[in-house]
């Protein structure tokens, strides 16, 4: 990690793999070493970004797919700890393109050298997606214990910049409210000058606190899109998966009003439409990302969940 701090700082200053304080707390956000200072460019993100985890099943992946083109959705496609090994991200991208679900997919900075992180980028770009989503990715000790490792070669600002040299247009994440909290918007700004196109946002709360953060960046030289997140959850296994990570924070009270409901799934989509809306109708933002696991009932239920809220949005 160069160009820190990451989004795992925990809110006693530390490091969510092992505690120990993070070095990038104290410490003036460090530039990109590129050869060009980059603006942003104009990338179609339509209005709804979805997270999406691919199933391993085509016919369930085809069924997921085609709920998600009836609403326009982009997905946003993750690189995740626990993906198998022969789970890399130019894959999934040709497994959706041939469903033809338009897609913005992650590269993490682990397991490759620099060469295969830009094999890997230039794949994807033959592949077609809208966008590569530059992060560091998390450390597998933070969710499965000290003896769990990876390597990592890269942080998601280097990988931005090798993404915006192969053509690829340049995703990249925050997190807005993780310590230390005065950093991140120059962050953002620093990651445009490397080659971001849009930012997505971890969630931070309330939308205003999500608008806050935009300006700051804005204050602090970005002009890239900004992503705002909302949060999508009907139960309790989605609920616990969207607080479990530090320097995210859901608006207050929001997960206990709807394990609480008589309907949760009803009051859990009719949550995010009215912050989606609210989202939306601000021009700070570009568009929204419907995240979370929204449901443990599987991933055509989740489909039908987050389509059913970019549907009422719409």
């Amino acid at each position: 990690m160069v160009h820190g701090p990451c989004g795992g700082v925990t809110p006693d200053l530390g490091c969510e793999v092992d505690g120990r304080p993070c070095p990038f707390v104290d410490a003036v956000v460090t530039e990109a070493a590129v050869e060009v200072i980059h603006r942003a460019r104009p990338v179609d993100l339509g209005r709804f970004v979805i997270d999406l985890r691919l199933p391993t099943d085509d016919a369930v992946l085809a069924e997921v797919a085609a709920i998600y083109r009836d609403v326009g959705a982009i997905v946003l496609v993750g690189e995740h700890v626990d993906d198998p090994d022969d789970a890399a991200p130019h894959h999934h991208a040709d497994r959706l393109a041939e469903m033809g679900l338009p897609c913005v997919v992650t590269v993490t900075g682990r397991r490759r050298s620099p060469d295969q992180h830009r094999a890997e980028i230039e794949r994807l770009v033959a592949a077609g997606v809208r966008a590569v989503h530059c992060i560091t990715g998390d450390h597998p000790a933070a969710r499965f214990g000290p003896d769990a490792t990876a390597t990592f070669t890269l942080d998601g600002a280097q990988l931005a910049g090798i993404a915006r040299s192969a053509g690829a247009h340049v995703s990249v994440a925050e997190s807005p409210i993780a310590p230390p909290g005065d950093r991140r918007a120059e962050r953002v700004a620093m990651k445009e000058r490397a080659g971001a196109d849009v930012v997505i946002l971890n969630h931070a709360g309330a939308p205003q606190a999500v608008a806050e953060f935009a300006d700051g960046c804005g204050a602090a030289g970005a002009s890239l899109a900004v992503v705002a997140p909302v949060p999508v959850m009907t139960d309790v296994s989605s609920a616990r998966a969207l607080s479990q990570f530090p320097g995210v924070a859901l608006p207050d009270g929001l997960a206990d009003r709807i394990l609480a409901s008589d309907d949760p799934v009803e009051t859990g989509v009719a949550a995010a439409v009215e912050l989606g809306d609210e989202l939306l109708s601000d021009d700070r933002f570009a568009a929204i990302n419907l995240s979370g696991s929204a449901t443990a009932a599987g991933p055509v239920e989740r489909a039908r969940l987050m389509a059913s809220v970019a549907e009422r949005l719409r």
